[in-house]
């Protein structure tokens, strides 16, 4: 028994590190965005999507919301006015939010700037955090899934545009 009051001892003592840190509840991710389904580019857009989760949410009985920030920047090709290949780098910046369902089913949107406009940005799949975070006990989650752009000024100058792509994130939980 005097191991087990030990372990206690080290559980609560683990507990009260985690609850005094300033970074306890957020999270940041890195994804790779691989493009397809869009009219207006040339090239599939490619490119990266990071994403930091914050504490400040709610939950209704299994769903659960967090606000999130994403950022990210997207390589493609598109056509100019002489019909010469152009390449083209994007960027976005989004305040949103993010839906998780049991843990396992995963839906992000962010509304910000697309390019030169407005934009929008949405992200969902499947998270394995159930196995990762609760089953391995590892800091860290994985996702997979889809997203989706649209950007009043993605392409240019009153050119909207917008795109699928499919993503695999990797989040660090601190």
């Amino acid at each position: 028994t005097v191991s087990a009051e030990l372990e206690s001892d080290l559980d609560t003592d683990t507990e009260e590190i985690d609850k005094d840190s300033p970074l306890k509840g957020f999270n940041i991710g890195a994804a790779l965005s691989l493009g397809f389904g869009s009219e207006t580019f040339e090239s599939s857009p490619i490119g990266f999507t990071g994403a930091i989760s914050t504490p400040f949410g709610f939950n209704l009985g299994t769903l659960k919301y967090n606000v999130s920030l994403a950022g990210g920047i997207y390589n493609t090709k598109t056509k100019d006015i002489n019909d010469m290949d152009k390449d083209l780098t994007m960027s976005f910046i989004g305040l949103g939010g993010n839906l998780t369902l049991l843990e396992f089913v995963f839906a992000e949107g962010h509304v910000g700037i697309l390019g030169d406009g407005f934009g929008l940005r949405g992200f969902s799949g499947v998270s394995l955090e159930r196995i990762l975070k609760k089953g391995l006990n590892l800091p860290i989650n994985i996702l997979l899934g889809s997203e989706l752009f649209y950007g009043t000024e993605a392409a240019g100058e009153n050119n909207s545009a917008g795109w699928l792509s499919l993503g695999a994130r990797i989040d660090y939980n601190f």
